[in-house]
């Protein structure tokens, strides 16, 4: 499994070419992180969204293996986003799970959260209220502390609003991300499952396929863990590189599209 180091750049043509050599050939399963991936971050997590070009390129690889937008947003907002023919959507850091194929499949046990999270979101909302730059972003399964806006006091407020809520919601886990903090249904569920389960499913033809994961954030973390370093492969989005058990870097949004388009050549080389 991956051991966290510096990912190595894919900036060196011949390192790319050899990765590209290695996805290209054999059963293949493409999950991609959404925010910070796929669209470029932004201050306002509503704002985000992906162009026509992506959109095309989604549709594309959908169309050659099986590909997954894998997302700490909830299912109905990253299908509003990032919905493409074929495509497997992934939503609430693989809670939900809907197959183009079939249903929405939800993760067993959220009953509890379920119940509680209207009174936490109020909680929220409460508490942070007077703090500038501090947004409460509510989801289907669970419910976000964004303060990518505020200063180092309102920062260090929001910290300790949701440390204090943490005491009082035991059905809810925190998990981080950048400038964000977010109460999850304390089940056993991340990115990291998330990419188990569709290997399974992507499995059931008979051939277990390789995975290639593309992620920036420290929830994607959890997915690179689980890929094996000798058949998988993770990248890492984040300029400069930094310590991370994705095996490879690249810059930024930009650089994402230009490997997908590389890997699509590659790819449609082996389609009849």
């Amino acid at each position: 499994r991956m051991v966290p180091a510096l990912p190595r750049s894919l900036d060196a043509a011949a390192d790319r070419a050899g990765l590209l050599a290695r996805l290209g050939t054999g059963p293949l399963l493409i999950g991609l992180d959404f925010d910070g991936t796929l669209a470029p971050i932004v201050d306002r997590p509503e704002a985000a969204g992906i162009d026509g070009a992506m959109r095309s390129r989604l549709a594309t690889l959908a169309a050659l293996v099986p590909t997954a937008v894998i997302s700490g947003r909830d299912l109905e907002d990253l299908g509003g986003r990032a919905s493409v023919p074929g495509a497997i959507l992934v939503g609430s850091h693989g809670i939900e799970i809907a197959y183009p194929d079939s249903g929405v499949e939800r993760a067993p046990g959220l009953e509890q959260s379920d119940s509680e999270l209207g009174t936490l979101i109020a909680r929220l909302r409460k508490a942070t209220a007077e703090l500038s730059g501090v947004l409460v972003e509510p989801k289907r399964h669970s419910v976000a502390v964004h303060w990518r806006l505020a200063g180092p006091d309102e920062e260090a407020a929001a910290e300790r609003v949701v440390a204090e809520a943490a005491g009082s919601f035991p059905a809810f886990r925190i998990g981080r991300g950048k400038k964000v903090a977010e109460f999850r249904p304390a089940i056993e569920r991340d990115k990291g499952s998330a990419i188990g389960l569709l290997r399974d499913h992507a499995a059931a033809g008979g051939t277990v396929p390789a995975v290639l994961y593309i992620g920036d954030d420290v929830t994607d973390e959890d997915a690179f863990r689980v890929l094996d370093p000798e058949t998988d492969a993770g990248i890492l989005v984040a300029d400069p590189p930094r310590t991370s058990a994705a095996g490879w870097c690249l810059p930024d949004t930009e650089a994402v599209a230009a490997f997908l388009d590389r890997l699509i050549e590659a790819r449609r080389r082996l389609s009849p």
